[in-house]
């Protein structure tokens, strides 16, 4: 892959995300003065008496073009091909931006209640690709490996504009409004920037022809457009030596509303919901052109058709290799009459910040847990003025638990360039951390952005403030002044806050209350804040059981039941363990795997199917449910058994066994429910393991037998089990020759 400018910006963006740095941090309230960055109004009322950030970190990327494959991402260390870990989107004009946000020491403090300042310092990149054809940047790639020749390029604003900065900062913070329930503040951020590098490269109005040369090269023909480009300090001449290349003012301006419905809330949460609006990055910086910069008029026209292979054609090859803007420069003036300058660029140009409107709405649902709703709008994308940098839009629900010294936030956030991301933020003491996309690239295995976050800060909290009294009254009445006492309770009207209803001293001249409106005074009754009746000394009826049903109508009320019973558990007539509503058979005991009833016996013979080898043919259970087998037909089976003879030691049957063999085939065929159990036997002479062997090859071989006269062979079983089960003693002749043998047990089960 050639190693042109290009390819270096998509290495360095094929890692995207959104522009939205510390996402899932910025919603929260414990975050003292990095606030500041996200709405100057934040440090107004903040949960800080004095908060020092350290250090913080944020860097975002995004880009519309390619797909990373995270399970391959460390192959590209291993000197593999891009192409292993990116998959290109093909989209007709492609973007990228690469955002870089470190937050610097910076402090705030409260002036009094209603006043803060802080003191902030921060530095910031931002590189922008905006509207680069995509067979444009293959073929500066690839050498346009993934285009049919010839092709048409057009753009009408192509942009590459990158901007470094650092910013010193003074914000300024106010309580607004503050009138019980409602709390309104604001702020405002003063900013010194100073540039340390810019460049922006543009390529508008490009209709061109695209083509293959006989040796494979690219080169454009039938071409025009126009080209524009500059640069100061880094990135330019000066290439990475940091110096002041420009300096500027910027501003950014927020407010904060606030729906407090206690006013004196006592704990830190304060509100119930709150929303805010903030503009950032008002202004730009003034920097001067180095000697790269100026205009020039894209025109191949001039060019032979068709190309001679050797002739000064505007090959793309010249751009090969480009990294900077002196091999930009060179390659330019090498293509002259290609390209020709037009007009020298002005000797100050003013590179825009990238302004921007955010807003959200946060909620605080229950207890510590918080919703909040918030997006951002990019204010300067498009429009002809290419010195700039800019964000993207975005729109995003995170839900988080917060307290002073913990949080841990999940961003759900939509964005306009390539869709949904899940991401993870904490905060612990004065350690943050987190990312708006690491949840869905784990989960995908496959990523269009990323972005993290971290850092540290320190600060004092603020006490948490106390209800105060009721203020006591200035006036008194004097010894000479008149009583009224409307009411004729006693208590004077001064005194008095039912001035016009007899009530008591203890209740300052008011009646008993009855807080549960039940009629019953809170002296008497036992349940004051429950409404109740008089029988119950003013608490409900009660229900003993629980079960939603009060006592006075539950006909069982010890037990918890349902209301069609009345209040009774739902019956099992037939106490099996399953209540009328699910037992199918309500009157006779059954069990649940048959829905309440009896185990099945289909055949009726009196063994129900589970325990009935023949479920479907009636039999005793002394054969397992099945027909009883003639005892005719046993005595041949046993007598052809005797019969079996072998020649000595080994597994051959004589032919003399073959008659009553031939009977046990006819007695099988005759009935296909019957199965014959073959099992062979032997003496005690000899080896133990060689006799079981050849009792077991003496049974397969008589079930060989039956086989081959067409008997099935899943209706036998043949196995051997050698000197195990004598019927008579091993030590006479007599004996052994009763244990050798073969036996036959007919079954139809």
């Amino acid at each position: 892959m050639k190693k042109n400018l290009f390819t270096l910006l998509l290495i360095t963006c094929s890692v995207s995300g959104f522009a939205q740095n510390y996402s899932g941090y910025k919603t929260e309230n414990n975050i003292g003065v990095n606030g500041a960055f996200f709405n100057p109004a934040n440090i107004a009322d903040s949960r800080y008496r004095f908060d020092v950030n350290l250090a913080s970190i944020g860097v975002t990327a995004i880009n519309d073009y390619a797909t990373v494959n995270t399970k391959n991402f460390f192959k590209v260390f291993s000197n593999e091909s891009l192409d292993s870990i990116i998959t290109r989107r093909g989209v007709a004009n492609a973007g990228f931006l690469l955002d870089a946000d470190v937050f610097g020491p910076s402090v705030m403090f409260n002036i009094d209640a209603k006043n803060s300042l802080a003191v902030t310092t921060r530095a910031r990149g931002m590189v922008n690709i905006d509207k680069i054809p995509n067979d444009l940047l293959n073929t500066l790639e690839n050498n346009g490996d993934n285009i049919t020749f010839p092709d048409t390029l057009t753009s009408n604003k192509f942009g590459v504009t990158y901007n470094t900065w650092a910013e010193l900062g003074v914000t300024f913070g106010r309580v607004l409004s503050d009138n019980g329930a409602n709390f309104f503040k604001g702020g405002i951020t003063v900013k010194y920037l100073a540039g340390l590098g810019a460049g922006y490269l543009s390529l508008s109005n490009l209709d061109a022809n695209i083509n293959k040369d006989l040796l494979g090269n690219s080169y454009l023909q039938n071409s025009t457009g126009q080209l524009s480009y500059g640069a100061s300090g880094l990135g330019s001449e000066d290439h990475y030596k940091v110096h002041l290349a420009g300096s500027g003012i910027g501003a950014d301006i927020g407010f904060v509303y606030e729906y407090r419905p206690d006013h004196l809330i006592k704990n830190s949460k304060k509100y119930k919901f709150k929303v805010d609006l903030a503009l950032h990055d008002l202004g730009g910086i003034s920097y001067t052109h180095s000697s790269y910069d100026g205009a020039y008029a894209l025109n191949t026209n001039l060019n032979p058709n068709p190309p001679i292979i050797h002739s000064d054609t505007l090959q793309l090859k010249r751009f090969s290799g480009v990294s900077n803007f002196t091999d930009l420069t060179n390659a330019i003036t090498a293509a002259n009459p290609m390209l020709t300058k037009t007009t020298a660029a002005s000797n100050k140009y003013m590179m825009s910040l990238p302004t921007s409107l955010t807003g959200s709405v946060d909620y605080n649902f229950i207890s510590n847990f918080y919703a909040n709703l918030g997006g951002m709008l990019s204010l300067n994308s498009g429009g002809s003025k290419i010195e700039k940098t800019h964000t993207v839009n975005y729109l995003s629900l995170t839900p988080r638990y917060e307290i002073k010294k913990f949080a841990v936030a999940l961003p759900l956030t939509v964005n306009d360039i390539d869709g949904f991301t899940a991401g993870l933020s904490f905060r612990a003491g004065p350690f943050f951390a987190g990312s708006g996309s690491i949840l869905s690239t784990l989960f995908s295995g496959k990523t269009e952005q990323a972005d993290f976050h971290f850092g540290l800060h320190v600060g004092i909290m603020k006490k948490n403030k106390k209800q105060k009294a009721v203020k006591e009254s200035t006036t008194k009445v004097t010894s000479t002044a008149k009583v009224i006492d409307t009411d004729g309770d006693g208590i004077a009207d001064a005194d008095d806050k039912c001035p016009t209803v007899p009530g008591l001293a203890k209740y300052n001249g008011c009646p008993i209350p009855d807080t549960d409106g039940d009629g019953i005074n809170d002296e008497e009754d036992k349940c004051p804040t429950v409404p109740g009746v008089a029988k119950y000394n003013g608490c409900p009826i009660p229900d003993t059981d629980k079960d939603g049903i009060n006592d006075e109508e539950d006909k069982c009320p010890t037990v918890p039941g349902v209301a069609k019973y009345h209040g009774c558990p739902i019956p099992d007539s037939d106490s099996d363990g399953i209540n009328d509503e699910e037992d199918k058979c309500p009157t006779v005991p059954g069990v649940a795997r048959y829905n309440g009833c009896p185990i099945p016996d289909t055949d009726k013979d009196g063994v129900n199917d589970e325990e009935d080898r023949c479920p479907t043919v009636p039999g005793p259970a002394s054969n397992h449910g099945c027909p009883v087998i003639k005892k005719e037909l046993i005595q041949k089976i046993n007598f052809a058994a005797k019969s079996l003879l072998f020649q000595t030691g080994k597994a051959v049957i004589l032919k003399k066994s073959y008659l009553q063999l031939d009977n046990v085939v006819r007695i099988l065929k005759a009935d296909s429910s019957f199965n014959l159990e073959i099992d062979g036997y032997t003496d005690n002479s000899g080896d133990s393991i060689k006799n079981v062997k050849l009792s077991t090859d003496r049974a397969n071989a008589a079930k060989a037998y039956l086989i081959k006269k067409g008997v099935a062979a899943k209706r036998l079983n043949a196995q051997g089990f050698g000197p195990t089960k004598p019927i008579a003693p091993n030590k006479t002749p007599q004996g052994r020759a009763k244990n050798r043998r073969v036996e036959f047990t007919l079954k139809n089960y």
